[in-house]
């Protein structure tokens, strides 16, 4: 398991700031994202992630639904934390 990271990230020109744990289940890694907009870092939402890759070397991000009031974010916004996560994970492997 790794250490939880901070990580920003912009989206439809409004700056959000997520603390990122991640975890592994059954061999991938869940990415649990807890966001909000910046600068005020509550009330938190809470969002599942996973990395999941299409035909070729790109990576495309996936919400992981966990229950029946989870809400379905907008494929852009769940790239835009994806891409802010593996800025992170490069950053500090």
């Amino acid at each position: 398991m790794k250490e939880q990271f901070i990580i920003y990230f912009k989206d439809m020109g409004l700056h959000y700031q997520a603390e990122v744990k991640c975890f592994t289940l059954d061999g991938v890694g869940i990415y649990d994202v807890y966001y909000s907009l910046r600068p005020k870092p509550v009330p938190a939402l809470r969002v599942q992630l996973y990395a999941g890759k299409g035909n070729g070397p790109v990576k495309y991000w996936r919400q992981r639904i966990t229950g029946p009031d989870d809400e379905l974010l907008e494929p852009a916004f769940v790239e835009a934390m994806g891409y802010a996560i593996d800025q992170a994970e490069l950053s500090n492997p």
